[in-house]
């Protein structure tokens, strides 16, 4: 197999009325997180959960979700979406391998608390994972990053390489006249 290139583009954050809402009117599948802190937790916000859409937004991200009712403090929700191509060849799964592998990369490198799946084990092929953060009118990037606990690049090798995990801070950034 050869290795999984998947850009992300997260859009947020969203309380959790206003990810409902922007799930049932904008997203199709995708990827969704949630912030925040759970009952006993006290201090800064953290990455509690990350799941998958396969077809529609709205039927992950609304009240009757397994997890998200359980981030009980400074809850946030980011929305995100594939922005890459897809993987080329016969499609093995149902599951769209972009957000599989996605998922499957940020669950076992973030290691966040709610996820009981795909915490375990690394994912079954190489994969990059490119997280782009964008405001809630879908044009506006975010100009620094938004969470300490989120790279901005997951580089998985496969077993016995090393992954980065990479924040782009500090980084020359150059504006290309319109």
């Amino acid at each position: 197999m050869r290795h999984l290139v998947t850009v992300i583009d997260w859009y947020g954050p969203y309380d959790f009325e206003g990810a409902k809402a922007a799930a049932r009117k904008d997203f199709d599948s995708g990827l969704y997180m949630c912030a925040g802190l759970l009952p006993y937790q006290r201090g800064k916000p953290k990455i509690q959960y990350v799941g998958i859409a396969q077809k529609r937004m709205a039927t992950r991200v609304n009240n009757r979700h397994h997890k998200l009712h359980e981030v009980t403090k400074q809850r946030t929700i980011w929305l995100g979406e594939v922005a890459s191509l897809g993987s080329p060849g016969k499609k093995t799964k149902a599951t769209n391998p972009s957000l599989d592998f996605a998922e499957w990369a940020l669950v076992y490198f973030l290691k966040p608390a709610l996820n009981a799946k795909k915490n375990k084990t690394p994912p079954a092929r190489d994969v990059t994972v490119l997280n782009r953060w964008w405001k809630k009118d879908y044009e506006t990037p975010y100009s620094n990053h938004h969470h300490a606990d989120w790279p901005d690049l997951i580089d998985y090798l496969g077993r016995g390489a090393t992954t980065r995990l990479v924040t782009f801070k500090n980084i020359k950034r150059v504006v290309v006249p319109e």
